[in-house]
């Protein structure tokens, strides 16, 4: 429909705009980024030239997390299923990214993927709690692999609702940070308001379940990011 489409253009702009302001500096977010970081490189290949060491990150927005971990040296496909956050990020990352950098408009779940079968790692920013067929998406991430790859999921526990979140962090960390904490749970909370799917918050056990059904052996597994909103899975794929 042309005002659904027209809405969704708005929220991805919107979102592909504010995103940087959002996250830049905000030190939560860089050490979980840091953390992946580090898991990717615990999951690579010895080798070399980090060329070599193919990675997919999956529902990629506008693609920082890419541009990160391409910036390490990694060969990094992004794919996301909004064709608009898929544009915002070619636009952003053409000139930075270099060629080990690229961007596709599908979904992963639905959609054929080029060199499914070659990535070395996967990565999942938060895409399970919000994704409209969860084991179809865990099916086509094992499918992406090759056998024995590895993948770092993340996704939320519970929802990040802003007295809750602020009172965790306040008693853990301080008023200071909790304060801090604000810049990105109240555009978050706004954002989720106006998202057109059915939020799916998993347990720690649902979610390592899960990630079993869909034939991934977990390496490491904890609580991440913002009071611990977040489960975090290091994985490998069974061979």
């Amino acid at each position: 429909m042309p005002i659904r489409g027209a809405l969704e253009h708005m929220i991805a702009v919107t979102y592909g705009v504010t995103y940087d302001a959002v996250v830049t500096r905000f030190r939560p977010y860089e050490v979980l980024i840091e953390d992946v970081v580090g898991l990717v490189a615990r999951s690579a290949p010895p080798t070399a030239n980090p060329r070599s060491v193919r990675v997919l990150d999956i529902a990629c927005g506008i693609g920082n997390v890419g541009l990160r971990l391409a910036r390490a040296g990694y060969t990094v496909v992004g794919v996301d299923a909004v064709r608009h956050l898929v544009a915002i990020a070619r636009e952003k990352h053409h000139a930075s990214g270099g060629p080990n950098l690229t961007f596709h408009h599908l979904d992963l779940a639905r959609d054929p993927l080029p060199g499914a079968g070659t990535f070395d790692v996967l990565v999942s920013m938060h895409t399970l709690y919000w994704h409209p067929d969860p084991e179809g998406l865990l099916a086509a991430c094992r499918r992406a692999l090759k056998p024995g790859g590895c993948a770092i999921f993340l996704t939320y526990g519970r929802p990040a609702r802003i007295v809750q979140t602020f009172q965790e962090v306040r008693a853990t960390e301080g008023f200071g940070a909790a304060l801090r904490a604000l810049r990105w749970l109240a555009p978050t909370v706004i954002f989720e308001l106006f998202r057109d799917c059915e939020h799916r918050y998993l347990s720690e056990t649902e979610f390592h379940e899960a990630l079993d059904r869909a034939g991934f052996d977990i390496l490491e597994a904890r609580r991440a990011f913002l009071a611990g909103l977040s489960h975090l899975a290091w994985v490998r794929a069974r061979e």
